[in-house]
């Protein structure tokens, strides 16, 4: 006797020809019934130009930046190798290392005034340490926070680089025969952001 073909009816998008559109038993104990996510269930993505900088040191607020670089954190680690091991080595952990963080942005009339003054009494508690004494006569450092947001301005997370010091300050190439915006750079060294910071805040 010849077996019954499937048939030939037109099946939905999706669905093979002659396939039941009744889910099985055994499919659904395996994958469970699927529900719809409610737009709160879904994570808050951070935007990456959507950041805030705050200079905990003097009150000084020192503007608004345009890019943020090198929030990076490196565990290092020694390979130790015996004798008759060929294939077995054995990890050792070392140095917990952290990249120096660029600030950057175009210099303007409201901010880069206030950089510079800012670098100028860094520069002054910097040296001299050695023929003074007190808490005022060596420049400690400060806490950088780093804020970053979601589209709808809530903070998604933040870091606080712990006793920061300015390493490098960058001016911008001057050339007449260029139409192109002046930017100016500065770069901290710190002692890592990875401790206990709080809570992380809210949009300023």
């Amino acid at each position: 006797m010849t077996p019954a073909l499937p048939s030939m009816e037109s099946a939905p998008p999706g669905q093979a020809t002659g396939q039941s559109s009744a889910p099985s038993a055994t499919a659904g104990a395996v994958f469970g019934t699927r529900q719809a996510r409610s737009p709160g269930e879904y994570p808050r993505a951070g935007m990456a130009m959507r950041f805030h900088i705050a200079l905990e040191e003097w009150e000084t607020d020192l503007g608004m930046w345009s890019g943020c670089r090198g929030l990076q954190v490196q565990f290092a680690s020694k390979e130790i190798v015996e004798g008759g091991q060929y294939y077995d080595h054995v990890l050792l952990p070392d140095r917990v290392k952290f990249s120096t963080v660029t600030l950057e942005r175009m210099m303007t009339q409201a901010d880069s005034p206030r950089l510079q003054a800012w670098l100028a009494r860094v520069a002054a508690h910097w040296t001299g340490h050695e023929y003074e004494s007190g808490p005022g006569s060596v420049y400690q450092g400060q806490n950088v926070t780093i804020r970053l947001f979601d589209h709808q301005g809530r903070v998604v997370s933040r870091w606080v680089l712990a006793n920061a010091v300015p390493k490098e300050w960058v001016g911008p190439d001057l050339d007449a025969r260029s139409n192109s915006v002046a930017i100016e750079k500065i770069t901290f060294e710190h002692q890592g952001f990875l401790h206990d910071i709080g809570p992380a805040g809210v949009a300023p």
